[in-house]
Protein backbone atom coordinates (compact mmCIF):
# COMPACT_ATOMS: atom_id res chain seq x y z
CA UNK A 1 0.00 0.00 0.00
CA UNK A 2 1.47 3.62 -0.88
CA UNK A 3 2.02 6.19 1.93
CA UNK A 4 -0.03 8.95 1.80
CA UNK A 5 1.23 12.13 1.35
CA UNK A 6 1.37 13.66 4.46
CA UNK A 7 3.62 10.59 6.11
CA UNK A 8 7.13 11.14 6.11
CA UNK A 9 9.33 9.22 3.65
CA UNK A 10 7.43 9.85 0.47
CA UNK A 11 5.88 7.01 -1.17
CA UNK A 12 6.54 3.37 -1.83
CA UNK A 13 9.12 3.87 -4.67
CA UNK A 14 12.02 4.34 -2.22
CA UNK A 15 12.05 8.25 -2.08
CA UNK A 16 12.82 9.66 1.23
CA UNK A 17 15.38 7.48 2.11
CA UNK A 18 17.41 8.44 4.74
CA UNK A 19 20.83 8.24 5.51
CA UNK A 20 23.96 9.63 7.13
CA UNK A 21 26.91 10.99 5.44
CA UNK A 22 29.02 8.02 6.61
CA UNK A 23 25.96 5.57 5.43
CA UNK A 24 25.74 3.46 8.02
CA UNK A 25 22.11 3.47 8.75
CA UNK A 26 19.07 4.73 6.90
CA UNK A 27 15.24 4.62 7.59
CA UNK A 28 12.77 3.17 4.50
CA UNK A 29 9.44 5.30 3.77
CA UNK A 30 7.29 5.50 6.43
CA UNK A 31 4.06 3.57 6.26
CA UNK A 32 0.91 4.00 7.21
CA UNK A 33 -0.23 0.81 9.70
CA UNK A 34 -4.25 1.78 10.75
CA UNK A 35 -3.65 5.29 11.98
CA UNK A 36 0.01 4.70 12.80
CA UNK A 37 3.56 5.61 11.23
CA UNK A 38 5.51 2.70 11.29
CA UNK A 39 9.35 3.80 10.74
CA UNK A 40 11.70 0.74 10.25
CA UNK A 41 15.16 1.86 10.78
CA UNK A 42 18.29 -0.39 10.10
CA UNK A 43 22.04 -0.14 11.07
CA UNK A 44 24.24 1.76 13.59
CA UNK A 45 22.50 4.93 15.21
CA UNK A 46 25.42 6.80 16.27
CA UNK A 47 25.98 10.59 16.64
CA UNK A 48 26.47 11.26 12.93
CA UNK A 49 22.73 10.10 12.92
CA UNK A 50 21.05 11.72 15.69
CA UNK A 51 20.23 15.23 14.47
CA UNK A 52 19.12 13.40 11.10
CA UNK A 53 17.14 10.36 13.08
CA UNK A 54 15.84 13.39 15.45
CA UNK A 55 14.40 15.47 12.60
CA UNK A 56 12.80 12.07 11.02
CA UNK A 57 11.35 11.37 14.16
CA UNK A 58 9.31 14.83 14.86
CA UNK A 59 8.69 14.78 11.43
CA UNK A 60 6.80 11.20 11.94
CA UNK A 61 5.22 12.79 14.72
CA UNK A 62 4.09 15.71 13.11
CA UNK A 63 1.95 13.23 10.42
CA UNK A 64 -1.23 13.86 12.29
CA UNK A 65 -1.33 9.75 12.72
CA UNK A 66 -1.89 8.46 16.16
CA UNK A 67 1.09 7.74 16.99
CA UNK A 68 4.59 6.13 16.04
CA UNK A 69 6.16 2.62 16.30
CA UNK A 70 10.08 2.66 15.39
CA UNK A 71 11.18 -0.75 13.91
CA UNK A 72 14.32 -1.42 14.95
CA UNK A 73 15.03 -4.77 14.32
CA UNK A 74 17.58 -4.20 11.94
CA UNK A 75 19.34 -1.76 13.91
CA UNK A 76 22.64 -3.30 15.32
CA UNK A 77 24.23 0.02 17.43
CA UNK A 78 22.26 2.70 18.84
CA UNK A 79 23.96 4.96 21.15
CA UNK A 80 22.76 7.79 23.69
CA UNK A 81 22.74 10.39 21.28
CA UNK A 82 20.06 8.20 19.42
CA UNK A 83 18.52 6.78 22.51
CA UNK A 84 17.85 10.52 23.62
CA UNK A 85 16.51 11.20 19.93
CA UNK A 86 14.31 8.44 20.67
CA UNK A 87 12.74 9.65 24.58
CA UNK A 88 12.47 12.99 22.90
CA UNK A 89 10.16 11.57 20.13
CA UNK A 90 8.50 9.53 23.48
CA UNK A 91 7.34 12.59 25.13
CA UNK A 92 6.60 14.86 21.96
CA UNK A 93 4.16 12.06 21.36
CA UNK A 94 2.92 11.77 24.87
CA UNK A 95 2.42 15.44 25.10
CA UNK A 96 0.43 15.79 21.77
CA UNK A 97 -1.79 12.55 23.37
CA UNK A 98 -0.20 10.07 20.58
CA UNK A 99 1.19 6.98 21.36
CA UNK A 100 4.67 5.90 20.58
CA UNK A 101 6.44 2.63 21.09
CA UNK A 102 9.94 0.52 19.96
CA UNK A 103 10.12 -3.39 18.39
CA UNK A 104 13.15 -4.13 19.80
CA UNK A 105 14.80 -7.55 19.92
CA UNK A 106 18.26 -6.61 19.53
CA UNK A 107 20.39 -6.62 22.58
CA UNK A 108 22.45 -3.72 20.75
CA UNK A 109 18.83 -1.88 21.33
CA UNK A 110 17.54 -3.80 23.97
CA UNK A 111 20.15 -3.97 26.44
CA UNK A 112 20.73 -0.19 26.83
CA UNK A 113 16.94 0.69 27.12
CA UNK A 114 16.93 -2.10 29.61
CA UNK A 115 19.99 -1.23 32.18
CA UNK A 116 19.29 2.38 31.87
CA UNK A 117 15.87 1.90 33.30
CA UNK A 118 13.67 3.34 30.02
CA UNK A 119 11.45 0.72 29.29
CA UNK A 120 8.55 2.77 30.52
CA UNK A 121 9.73 5.47 28.47
CA UNK A 122 10.56 4.12 25.54
CA UNK A 123 7.72 0.85 25.43
CA UNK A 124 9.21 -2.25 23.55
CA UNK A 125 7.81 -5.35 21.85
CA UNK A 126 8.91 -7.90 19.75
CA UNK A 127 6.64 -7.50 16.66
CA UNK A 128 4.89 -4.46 14.43
CA UNK A 129 1.51 -5.86 15.23
CA UNK A 130 2.30 -5.83 18.61
CA UNK A 131 3.64 -2.13 18.61
CA UNK A 132 0.74 -1.05 16.47
CA UNK A 133 -1.65 -2.47 18.83
CA UNK A 134 0.21 -1.24 22.01
CA UNK A 135 0.32 2.77 20.18
CA UNK A 136 -3.46 2.14 19.47
CA UNK A 137 -4.42 1.58 22.80
CA UNK A 138 -2.29 3.66 24.91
Amino acid sequence: MPAESNVPGGSANGQGQWESERQLWSAAPAEDRDGVVLLTLTGELDLAAAEDLDRLLGESLDSGREGLVVDMTGVSFCDSSCLNALLGAARRARAAGAGFALVAVSPAVVRPITALNLGQLLPMTGSVPEAVELVRTR
